[in-house]
């Protein structure tokens, strides 16, 4: 079913149309309505324009990763927006314009992210960007790009703290959890084990930085080391040697999926001994067939709590059966689905595609109070935010309440690897978290 929609996607932009290309100024300035003309065929010509600006495609850029140490990321989330868009185009689209998606590949790196951001802004002409993945490349995009240029920016992936303290002027917002809470459940997750030390690997970015130092703090025993690596490495001997010098009972790892799977095999195959905690990004069933499920029964990890409501389950349920042959990968599919769709609500709400307006509804169309809107649901929050009714939209990744700073706050769950899988222990409330 949303296979139909999906296809219409302009998704390479190499195949734009020169019309297409005129759509859109690159400034933020895109609007529904006119000024000027009072009568007669000012007038007329006034609404001829409203009428075109409102039929155009709202023209929105993903920048995400097919290739790179988080290529495992791309394809689903890129899934996940398009049923987005064809939930929302179904309604008729925001405003009555239809969502066209245009993505460009990041490569989980800094200089291309913001290289194809530029292209999205500048040469498609696009309203908003969603993304990245890793944090380094998302605040590269924010502060060259989406910030300057006055672009609403929002990442359903990056979870580095450093992004809660950009001064971005409420342009870049997210419906990922910040890592804060993520490395607290990490080192309470040793603690309970009665582990007296613990080591940290953390990739040399943004993002491992400060999980890593987030971690420290918060880890009741002694942190023996932390050690920085580089992604893209053929072998990681070296970092196991200086995490393991002190022999820890658990090293954190936060890293991606293509330098973890490398990095765990070879801990194995070194005999190094002790445990692991996995950041969420390394949950993937990927992981677990690349390294062995013999090698990985025992570990853990932290991920989001997903809602226990049906919007979860209508969303596992409406992906596999449209991409049966591409994994969910929860959060980040949940959560790019609820970054596209919030962001339609607002424009709705702002009445025009203006960044500046729609900043300004972001939160009060998926904050309460007001009426429920959830997962599938767009055609509903529209008509009520017509009719003059509050809304609240929550979706597959549960409530998407933007705080002060844009970010959301979700319970997370203590995971384990048990006969080659990820199965939840236990949830630890974001109460217990702030």
């Amino acid at each position: 079913m949303r296979l139909a929609g999906g296809a219409g996607v302009a998704g390479l932009a190499g195949c734009l149309s020169q019309e297409d290309l005129q759509d859109g100024n690159g400034g933020g300035n895109d609007t529904t309505t006119t000024s000027g003309g009072s009568s007669g065929d000012d007038e007329d010509d006034d609404n001829d324009q409203e009428t075109t600006a409102q039929a155009d495609p709202l023209k929105v850029g993903i920048t995400i990763p097919f290739s790179g140490d988080l290529s495992d990321f791309g394809g689903p989330m890129l899934n996940a927006f398009k049923m987005a868009q064809q939930d929302i185009n179904e309604a008729g689209g925001p405003l009555g314009r239809k969502i066209e998606l245009l993505d460009e590949d990041t490569g989980t790196d800094s200089t291309q992210g913001v290289n194809g951001a530029n292209k999205l802004v500048d040469t498609d002409g696009v309203n908003a960007i969603f993304g990245a993945v890793s944090s380094g490349v998302t605040i590269s995009i924010a502060k060259s790009v989406t910030i300057p240029k006055q672009k609403i920016h929002i990442t359903p992936a990056s979870s580095s703290p450093s992004i809660t303290t950009l001064q971005d002027d409420d342009y870049v917002w997210r419906t990922r959890t910040n890592d804060r809470f993520v490395a607290k459940v990490m080192a309470q997750i040793i603690s309970e084990q009665d582990a007296d030390s613990a080591a940290v690997i953390y990739i040399n970015n943004d993002f491992g930085l400060a999980l890593a130092d987030t971690f420290e703090s918060n880890f009741d025993g002694t942190t023996t080391a932390k050690v920085g690596y580089e992604s893209g490495q053929s072998s990681y001997q070296q970092v196991l040697s200086k995490a393991f010098a002190d022999d820890p009972d658990f090293v954190a790892l936060a890293g991606y999926p293509e330098s973890g799977t490398t990095m765990l095999t070879q801990w194995h195959e070194g005999g190094y001994g002790g445990n692991w905690v996995l950041h969420t990004s390394l949950l993937s069933s990927d992981v677990i067939e690349n390294v062995g499920a013999d090698v990985m029964n025992g570990m853990y990890g932290v991920r989001t709590k997903p809602p226990t409501g049906d919007a979860t389950e209508s969303f596992v349920s409406d992906y596999e059966d449209t991409y049966p042959d591409a994994q969910v990968f929860d959060p980040y599919s949940w959560n790019s689905y609820d970054a596209l769709v919030s962001y339609a609500l607002a424009v709705q709400k702002a009445g025009t595609a203006d960044a500046s307006e729609v900043k300004q509804h972001l939160r009060d169309t998926s904050n309460p109070p007001g009426d429920t809107v959830s997962y599938g649901a767009f055609g509903e929050g529209k008509s009520k935010i017509e009719g003059g009714t509050e809304i609240d939209y929550s979706g597959p990744s549960g409530n998407v309440n933007y705080d002060d700073n844009g970010d959301v706050a979700s319970d997370m769950v203590v995971v384990q690897v048990v006969d080659g899988a990820f199965e939840n222990q236990r949830v630890i409330p974001a109460g217990d978290l702030v």
